[in-house]
């Protein structure tokens, strides 16, 4: 079928949500990102999904709008085009920062587990273990448990994106949607594997994750999901000016939250 008869068909009471949610729908259908990305080098360069999302956007607008004011059409155009397009950036927006934050967790959670084996090993070696020894574990313990907390922050805000944008759908590839489930897993058995280990040495027990901790981590990660989606949306739509601001707000809440506490101490 032509693009112009499928453009013909759609339905006019289509949301910028419904467009996004089949684009997303046929990628995902290819399994991984690999594959979808060679599939649309070998197609018509017309069929991009951005430029295809954005025709489908106006014509849906239009037709939703017929018989009213050039101006009031005009603005539904822009609106759609702008809800439409921005959910596509943040759909794409979650599959490019959780491949680089399983890249990042998939090499800490191997240097872990070695610096916890070496230690294991240099237990037997050494009665009672160090002061060194003990504080290298009591250091692998407490920073496992945060990679597993920085896993779990990401999942939570992920899936509060979705529900609020996608209708609760998954904006994961399936093989990486796998591949995060399989690195929480293994992030979860190395911070089990540092706790033993520092159990055995006589380390302390360490006190509890503050329950809000997640929560709080996840919402920064929803504003670094939102914002830079929100950012180059403005920018695709020749709003540089108003995408700027959106990108400088966004870069000073990350520069303020990472600032130490008024009394000089860390949080």
């Amino acid at each position: 079928m032509s693009l112009q008869r499928r453009l013909g068909r759609i339905d006019e009471k289509l949301t910028p949500t419904r467009l996004v949610l089949r684009w997303l729908a046929e990628a995902q259908a290819y399994g991984d990102l690999e594959a979808y990305v060679a599939a649309l080098l070998a197609a018509d360069p017309s069929e991009a999904p951005l430029d295809r999302l954005a025709r489908e956007a106006i014509q849906v607008a239009r037709a939703a709008n017929r018989g009213k004011r050039p101006e009031l059409i005009d603005a539904a155009v822009r609106t759609a085009l702008r809800e439409t397009i921005f959910r596509y950036e943040l759909a794409v927006r979650i599959n490019v920062t959780t491949h680089e934050l399983l890249d990042r967790e998939g090499l800490l959670a191997t240097l872990f587990a070695s610096q916890i084996a070496l230690l294991l090993s240099e237990r037997h070696a050494k009665h009672p273990p160090d002061e060194s020894h003990v504080r290298r574990l009591e250091h692998c313990r407490q920073l496992t448990r945060l990679r597993v907390n920085e896993l779990l922050a990401s999942r939570e805000a992920r899936s509060s994106v979705e529900a609020r944008f996608l209708d609760g759908h998954s904006a994961l590839f399936p093989d990486l949607a796998a591949a995060f489930e399989g690195q929480l897993q293994d992030s979860q058995e190395v911070a089990a594997m540092a706790v033993r280990a520092a159990g055995l040495a006589g380390v302390e027990e360490e006190q509890p994750d503050d329950p809000g901790a997640v929560s709080v981590r996840a919402g920064q990660l929803v504003a670094d999901l939102i914002e830079p989606a929100k950012s180059d949306t403005l920018e695709k739509l020749g709003e540089g000016r108003q995408a700027f601001d959106i990108a400088a707000g966004w870069v000073r809440g990350k520069l303020k939250s990472a600032e130490p506490p008024s009394n000089g101490l860390a949080p």
